[in-house]
């Protein structure tokens, strides 16, 4: 039984482990990702990695609805290759504003200007316009099927009960048994506490009865010496 319950304390404690350190790392990763986003928003600059929630058909298979990229920041022409799948703004006006994700189908040069043409692997045809280096926020790095998802079901109520309420309460209810814990150590420390007086008190008491006897010894020679010095 000891063995078993080893056993499982150990398994417990290095999925423990596991989902800590994941935590870390992914807290870690996060507060740079806001930190140096600010700083590129702040100096007008690329941020070196970009995160994006895909939420068009025009990459499918390669990139699902949902699936998020993490991008790698790119600022000059030879930091990208055609058949890269780059994220950018567009020179078109009705875009607005927003990025777009597609592969370089091709590179073209126009009065020492490289302008590089997209295409969606879904579309049937190229990107009306071009971009440019500069428009070109990162090169994708890694595609994470499915985040979106999560995110969406995270961002409605009961996504927030989820990461809210329940962990709440799960932290409120462990407090509530450590309280219990808690009572019952004390309890049990009450309950040894008057056999402790006792056994004390009865030292005390064999204490005093050994101090009697001897003042009694004492006494009685005390007594004898007198006798012997009359005699």
């Amino acid at each position: 039984m000891k063995n078993k319950e080893i056993i499982f304390k150990t398994i417990g404690n290095f999925f423990s482990f596991l989902i800590l350190s994941i935590l870390i790392f992914l807290s870690s990763f996060f507060a740079f990702y806001i930190v140096e986003n600010v700083y590129a928003r702040l100096t007008n600059t690329k941020p070196l990695v970009s995160l994006y929630v895909i939420v068009s058909p025009s990459m499918v298979p390669t990139i699902n609805v949902n699936d998020m990229i993490i991008d790698f920041g790119v600022n000059k022409d030879s930091d990208v290759k055609e058949n890269d799948i780059v994220t950018f703004y567009s020179n078109v006006i009705n875009t607005g504003g927003y990025t777009i994700t597609h592969r370089i189908n091709s590179i073209n040069f126009y009065n020492d200007e490289v302008r590089y043409i997209t295409k969606g692997d879904n579309n049937s045809s190229v990107d009306v316009g071009f971009t440019t280096i500069d428009k070109i926020v990162g090169k994708v790095f890694l595609i994470i099927p499915r985040v979106g998802l999560v995110q969406s079901f995270l961002s409605s109520k009961w996504g927030w009960l989820l990461i809210v309420v329940i962990p709440s309460l799960g932290i409120l209810i462990a407090d509530i048994f450590k309280l219990i814990e808690l009572f019952k150590i004390k309890n049990e420390i009450i309950e040894i506490k008057p056999v402790g007086d006792i056994n004390y008190k009865r030292e005390i008491d064999s204490n005093k009865n050994i101090r009697k006897l001897i003042e009694k010894s004492n006494s009685l020679r005390k007594i004898e010496e007198d006798h012997n010095e009359k005699g």
